[in-house]
């Protein structure tokens, strides 16, 4: 019987490991996770106290990658899908803009369209192969986020998830090759018109630099009445702007159920493009026959975090329409009416504190945090300590470059986005930690480098694209405010008691987490349509729902929740902490992913996913791990009963090890006999997408020293 955590090999793999200057890492990878999980999409001013911000004057203009034989203004939005090749550096993608009615459902601008961005990486086999499986959609989350940035930096690796691992060659016929489809929601990116407030890019930098430097709620006494304020006149002020429009406000047709409609409409159009195709050619073999799809279109779909509730929402609007829905990080669409309330941060404080075991599993030479003799609890009243002496007394951080500040704010906001991957960012968070403590160090003098370039306007000389590029939350809000009910009635006081209820239940998120309230009560703009049916329904084809044991925002038990209301469907339970089950890459959920989307089969009920040993582990079904959970232990064992942690016998706490130890093994040779050939591609495709939620400092090169860029490259690929 092992122990909880496997300390001692834990600790011997730590010790091998030659670790990299990490605040180097943490300007190159904190924004590349907080993009692509949308999370800068809903907190920007995250950007300004962590890293520079990736985003363009306009909207939420992500800095995509530049491409020297195309330009998004070549191309027109059509009505039938055209497809162009695109971004030749990263591989064979091919780009298209689909032009889409602007409302559907109340017909209040009827020649009024969108013009919907979106890039796809074809399928390793043409549309007229059998083995054709047609396109995947994904959705990065947010609200707010990038589905094409998504695409880009982690389509291959997707696909190398979901398609088999042989070639095309060597694959039988019962196989299927995906397409990977990524776009920018209306509203958002390279879809046009964009969401904007304020005209130009020099006026949202300074607006966003104002709001950041207020601090978050309880940074000070008046952090309180100045955020409100600015939101107040901020709400005010763009629904000014959209009555002052000739014509229609896009921000009015934003809601999760238009882009839902929106997904609709692309399947369909794909559908018809991949039937043009099949007509226009012969079969790859003289033997087959043409692929045709089945009517009516059936969508395909992988959503992360708010892209769940983008496909609980389609699913519920269209339920005859759902071919294979994984939702990822599952948001309670109860919660998310509500500004996404309380009840996200459930599990909040069990990430943060496997930030403190991590400590004592790595010890002290990869987390100085800790001392040889240190427990849990040390190691967490030593960092309490180090944020609260930032509360009166910020650092100064003197260098020839100019000054800088590091504040209460600033350690309260890197330590709420280390939950999202604690993987990555945990190891940062500890050096940042001892540095601020001892009052210097290298991970401080970096991060000046990190800061400065959002600190300091810069101008774009002749049209050039501005060095650093500016972030606004007006598209994640619009799309967060409306979707959700009304919350303008919020007043000071009561908004103040939402606040302390959220702090009480995860004082590491709360006070961040309340903004998104703020903003809701601060927003004027009322949608045209949004979605007032009820969630839930009988698919077409059952729902994967996957969610981790610890997610700081979206809890198992949310995924639980919204499970129940889809007959058939499936909860997957990953036993790690993090957002999203990409956040620890797993075997075992890499084979439930591949099989449905190849199969359409789902795992048993309560089937769990243990990760691979590593510092990180939770061991939540296992009595002497500090997580050990005894309700969801109850679920995957399927009894009625067992003692509360902490009062059970030794022979019942025995009983439980042996069958926990019973159900990994049968999990680990299903895996093994299942992915022998084609696991560690896919553990090394899951990892790249890890890395692509924390880098991706090669498209956006949120550092200009290429030194720093090396060690972040190489703090990552030695660290993962």
């Amino acid at each position: 019987m092992k122990g909880w955590n496997d300390s001692e090999q834990v600790l011997s793999t730590a010790q091998r490991r030659n670790r990299r200057p990490v605040a180097s890492f943490l300007a190159g990878s904190l924004v590349g996770i907080l993009i692509t999980s949308g999370l800068l999409s809903t907190f920007p001013s995250l950007s300004g106290r962590l890293v520079p911000s990736a985003i363009s004057q306009y909207g939420i203009r992500y800095s995509y990658p530049a491409s020297a034989t195309f330009e998004w203004s070549d191309i027109e939005a059509t009505e039938q899908l055209e497809f162009h090749p695109c971004y030749s550096g990263y591989g064979g993608f091919e780009c298209a803009k689909l032009k889409l009615p602007l409302d559907y459902f109340n017909e209040t601008y009827p020649n009024e369209t969108i013009s919907l961005a979106l890039v796809k990486l074809p399928a390793k086999v043409p549309v007229t192969d059998p083995r054709y499986g047609g396109p995947i959609l994904i959705n990065p989350g947010g609200p707010g986020g990038s589905g094409i940035l998504l695409a880009l930096g982690g389509a291959y690796q997707l696909q190398t998830i979901v398609d088999p691992i042989e070639g095309p060659n060597e694959t039988p016929l019962g196989a299927k090759y995906f397409d990977i489809i990524g776009f920018d929601p209306r509203g958002i990116g390279l879809t046009e018109p964009a969401a904007v407030c304020l005209p130009d890019g020099p006026s949202i930098w300074s607006w966003m630099l104002r709001e950041k430097s207020e601090g978050i709620l309880g940074s000070s006494d008046a952090a309180l009445g100045r955020l409100w304020s600015m939101t107040h006149a901020f709400g005010s002020s763009c629904k000014q702007v959209a009555e002052d429009e000739d014509g229609p406000d896009i921000k009015q047709y934003m809601t999760t159920a238009s882009v839902a409609r929106d997904m609709l409409e692309l399947a369909e159009k794909h559908a018809a493009y991949v039937e043009d195709q099949s007509a226009s050619k012969k079969p790859a073999h003289g033997n087959l026959h043409c692929n045709r799809r089945p009517e009516p279109v059936k969508l395909q779909y992988w959503g992360f975090s708010y892209g769940t509730y983008l496909g609980s929402t389609f699913a519920s609007m269209f339920p005859d329409r759902v071919g294979r829905l994984i939702l990822d990080g599952v948001v309670n669409s109860d919660d998310y009416n509500q500004s996404l309330g309380n009840g996200s941060l459930h599990d909040a404080e069990k990430v943060m504190n496997s930030f403190y075991t991590y400590c004592i599993n790595v010890g002290p030479k990869s987390c100085p945090l800790a001392t040889h003799t240190s427990t849990a609890t040390d190691v967490k009243e030593r960092t309490q300590s180090i944020i609260s002496s930032l509360y009166h007394n910020p650092l100064p951080i003197v260098t020839a470059t100019g000054p800088e500040v590091f504040s209460y704010s600033d350690i309260k906001s890197l330590a709420f986005s280390s939950l999202y991957l604690p993987a990555i960012i945990f190891p940062l968070l500890a050096q940042v930690l001892v540095a601020v403590e001892a009052g210097s160090g290298s991970a401080l003098n970096l991060l000046v480098e990190a800061f400065r370039p959002s600190h300091v306007y810069q101008c774009p000389l002749n049209s050039s694209t501005p060095a650093v590029q500016v972030l606004t939350d007006t598209p994640g809000i619009a799309i967060l405010c409306s979707d959700g009910y009304d919350q303008s009635s919020e007043n000071t006081d009561s908004f103040k008691k939402y606040w302390h209820e959220l702090a009480h239940t995860s004082p590491t998120s709360g006070s961040i987490w309340a903004m998104l309230r703020m903003k809701c009560a601060a927003w004027k703009i009322r949608a045209v349509y949004r979605f007032k049916g009820e969630f839930g329904g009988k698919t077409s084809h059952p729902i994967l729902w996957i969610g981790n044991t610890a997610d700081p925002v979206t809890p198992l038990k949310s995924a639980r929740i919204m499970g129940e209301r889809f007959v058939g469907s499936v909860v997957l339970t990953q036993d790690s902490a993090g957002h999203c089950s990409i956040s620890t890459p797993t075997p075992c959920t890499l084979n439930h992913i591949r099989n449905y989307f190849q199969f359409g089969t789902l795992p048993p009920q309560n089937t769990i996913c243990i990760p691979p040993t590593s510092p990180f582990s939770l061991n939540s079904t296992r009595p002497r791990s500090p997580f050990y959970d005894v309700e969801l232990t109850k679920i995957i064992l399927g009894v009625d009963d067992l003692p509360p942690a902490g009062f059970a016998t030794p022979g019942a706490d025995a009983f439980v090890e042996e069958q926990v130890d019973v159900l990994e093994l049968a999990n680990r040779v299903h895996t093994d006999e299942v992915l022998a050939k084609d696991i560690e591609a896919r553990m090394e495709a899951a990892k790249h997408v890890q890395r692509f939620f924390a880098e991706e400092n090669v498209q956006w090169k949120f550092l200009r020293s290429q030194r720093a860029d090396e060690l972040l490259s190489a703090f990552i690929h030695d660290d993962i």
